[in-house]
């Protein structure tokens, strides 16, 4: 009785790290939309307000929308640095769930170009940071349609196998 136990925990198990990999992946997608929409969010700010990079931050921080960015609270409150250096700081202390190192060097490089040239350069630097995080989007997208259910599978037939040469 011991030994079936045994096995549907091993099966139960390896079936949970399939779906925790596969999570990750569904993850990161969401992450990198949910920059692409911050993006968005400072385009208008600097077109249409002229906003500065603390009220940008501000803004965001306040945000419900972004609450899952735990980023921008920190920048918010390390305001004896440089906004750039506080920007990647904040990055890299609060990485976004499921994000991998190009999307953190990404998105550390949304702050680094803020508040570091002109209306125009700003606007364009942040049209060009839209278009690598839309990019980086669809490559999630896509890696989560081929990997996804792979993961799921390979998760539950681990399982499988291991139990099958237990019995």
């Amino acid at each position: 009785m011991i030994k079936y136990i045994c096995i549907v925990m091993i099966v139960s198990a390896s079936a949970l790290g399939g779906i925790y990999f596969s999570s990750a992946l569904k993850n990161r997608v969401i992450s990198l939309k949910r920059i692409n929409y911050m993006l968005e969010e400072i385009y208008i700010m600097l077109r249409y307000r002229s906003a500065t990079v603390y009220e940008i931050a501000e803004t965001l921080c306040n945000d419900e929308r972004f609450s899952e960015l735990a980023f921008l609270k920190e920048i918010r409150s390390s305001a004896e640095n440089s906004f750039q250096e506080s920007w990647c700081r904040a990055v890299e202390k609060n990485i976004p769930r499921g994000l991998k190192k190009s999307d953190c060097e990404l998105l550390m490089n949304i702050g680094r170009k803020l508040g570091t040239s002109d209306l125009e350069g700003q606007l364009g630097a942040v049209k060009l940071r839209q278009a690598e995080t839309a990019a980086a989007v669809s490559s999630a997208e896509e890696e989560y349609s081929r990997k996804a259910k792979l993961y799921r599978t390979l998760g539950v037939l681990t399982g499988a196998f291991i139990a099958i040469m237990l019995v």
